[in-house]
């Protein structure tokens, strides 16, 4: 690996404070109210999305207070609280119906990032859920809250015997058990109190299947990518670990720093200085990008990226590189190139970290680059036709 000589080491030592102080509390737990009745899937639904058996399933539910559970997939803990209270009628002491405005009033004080309603597909007694709803939004801190409407249990709609979940068409539905399906989507987006979820694209229709890796679930995916999409940043780091996005996430990550430092360089008018205006917040995304991988990053490692990458904080193997394949850049300098250097950098690293590399050599790094010259163009076109 490369050296860096005994300036640019003290230089990296000044400009890691300041990283850090662009990193801050990243990543912060997730913390996910889930509610829906007795017998709608809630603890499959939650296995399903881990794909691991968190919670058990067909338990009767004896705590009737909001209850907080780490659900802890092995690669993330996710905090779930469970919303009792929709006709939960075997529980004791609570009254089916009964509570609303008490139960609210505790959610409320849990700093929670998202609810999960979970409904069962052809139950068109749906009182109790909008009654919660309704409750939900007259709540000024839970109706900033964003709502996502699980309909479980679609493959259990007539015709029951007949399920395919690898063919089943909802858009354009064709035989009996899709136009079922459809049919009961449509009423629960038709209602009032879940038309704007509807809109956002936040009903989504589910079957958590058996187990936790039944291979005719349905909807999963979708339903994870909504979760995350919808979680605040802070939150989505940790959430796409326990969930197997972390490479939505790293794209996320990388993106989000490129466009930093194409800001940066863009509000920056002092000649020469750049590098001093990138580092920093290349630096904070090493450390981002390590804890996605569950790495530590040191000074050293940081330092050591730098060095293979051929960067020594001006970026020479990969602007080189750039202009290789995007002749543009001979001619435009500033926030485009500085945004290209960045996501080259990311993308490279966070492939030596997902495979749990914490150095590399120039030529490794030369490779990694190369390889990735196609999404790197992409994603530079996407922001330039942006800005």
């Amino acid at each position: 690996m490369k050296a860096i000589d005994k300036h640019e080491r003290k230089r990296i030592t000044e400009l890691w404070d300041k990283a850090q102080s662009l990193v801050g509390d990243e990543t912060i737990t997730p913390r996910i109210i889930v509610a829906g009745k007795t017998g709608v899937g809630k603890s499959s639904l939650l296995n399903a999305l881990l794909k691991n058996n968190v919670y058990e399933t067909g338990v009767i539910p004896t705590t009737r207070n909001n209850n907080e559970e780490i659900w802890n997939s092995g690669n993330g803990d996710i905090v779930v609280i469970d919303a009792p209270g929709l006709g939960e009628a075997e529980a004791p002491n609570i009254k089916e119906n009964s509570d609303y405005k008490d139960n609210i009033k505790q959610l409320s004080e849990l700093d929670a990032h998202i609810l999960l309603l979970v409904l069962k597909c052809d139950d068109r007694a749906l009182k109790l859920e909008k009654d919660f709803i309704e409750a939900w939004n007259h709540s000024p801190i839970l109706r900033k809250l964003p709502v996502i409407i699980a309909i479980n249990q679609i493959d259990k709609m007539k015709p029951v015997r007949y399920w395919d979940p690898n063919h089943l068409n909802l858009k354009t539905p064709q035989d009996e058990k899709e136009k079922n399906i459809r049919t009961y989507i449509d009423y629960v987006s038709s209602l009032t109190v879940f038309e704007k979820y509807s809109l956002k694209k936040r009903i989504i229709p589910v079957s958590a299947g058996e187990s936790y890796n039944d291979p005719e679930q349905y909807g999963i995916k979708n339903l994870k990518e909504t979760l995350y999409k919808t979680l605040p940043d802070a939150a989505k780091t940790i959430f796409s670990k326990a969930a197997e996005l972390k490479n939505k996430e790293a794209r996320r990550i990388v993106k989000n720093y490129s466009s930093g430092v194409a800001a940066a360089v863009g509000g920056n008018f002092l000649p020469g200085s750049d590098a001093l205006v990138i580092a920093p917040i290349q630096i904070a995304m090493i450390i981002h990008l390590g804890k996605l991988h569950d790495i530590n990053i040191s000074k050293s490692t940081a330092s050591g990226f730098f060095a293979s990458a051929g960067m020594s904080f001006t970026g020479r193997f990969i602007a080189q590189e750039l202009i290789s394949f995007m002749p543009i850049f001979k001619n435009i300098i500033g926030p485009p190139l500085a945004f290209g250097l960045t996501y080259s950098l990311g993308t490279g690293i966070n492939e030596l970290l997902g495979n749990g590399k914490i150095e590399a050599t120039e030529q490794e790094f030369k490779n990694i680059v190369r390889k990735q010259r196609v999404e790197t163009e992409k994603a530079v076109n996407k922001f330039k036709s942006i800005k």
